[in-house]
């Protein structure tokens, strides 16, 4: 995805690709299925129009994809979260679901940020002036993980902003999501009391 090249069909390609990843994330973490047929009728709306608008409007149309897949990469963590919810037993795949919607959390700071990027019109980055897709899942990446080497920084208010709450939900989601599930690994939950 990061080594897509720039225009219009390599972003209808990965909105499309996002929509497909989605649709393996909800079926894997075992919604029920009359949520997966829902889900898969929103998805493919949604990544429809995206395709459609990038395709006839060009670089404004690309905008709109991007949002449309941001809004498909924020699903995916729900999903995986609603699998999670319901299961009895914490196991090594609860493990790697709670890895995945940290990784995915990154991928949707990284396309927020590149969606503020097109919308305001202005730079985002102080140190250059037209980021590639992979320095905003980097400059992401680096901000969640706290790491802070400070070679990228935003320049725009909205991206400080994006900043700073994503540092502070890597370490909340680090310390508490994270240390719980693997504290957790083979212990066996109580049943919820159904309502």
């Amino acid at each position: 995805m990061i080594l897509l090249p720039r225009g219009p069909g390599a972003s209808a390609v990965l909105s499309v690709f996002i929509g497909g990843v989605l649709l393996v994330a909800v079926t894997a973490a075992r919604v029920p299925m009359r949520w997966v047929v829902r889900i898969s009728i929103i998805v493919a709306l949604l990544a429809g129009i995206a395709v459609v608008t990038i395709l006839a409007f060009g670089d404004s149309g690309m905008t709109t994809g991007l949002g449309m897949t941001t809004l498909l990469v924020v699903a995916v963590p729900v999903a995986i979260v609603s699998a999670l919810r319901d299961a009895r037993t914490v196991s090594i795949q609860a493990v790697f679901g709670a890895i995945a919607i940290y990784l995915i959390v990154g991928l949707a700071f990284a396309l927020a940020a590149n969606l503020d990027a097109r919308v305001s019109g202005d730079p985002y980055f102080a140190q250059t002036h037209t980021a590639s897709l992979s320095q905003y899942v980097y400059f992401s990446y680096v901000t969640l993980a706290t790491l802070g080497y400070g070679d990228l920084t935003p320049a725009t208010a909205v991206g400080r902003l994006l900043a700073v709450f994503e540092t502070i939900a890597g370490s909340l989601y680090l310390v508490t999501a994270v240390s719980l599930i693997v504290s957790r690994v083979g212990a066996e939950r109580p049943a919820r009391s159904q309502r």
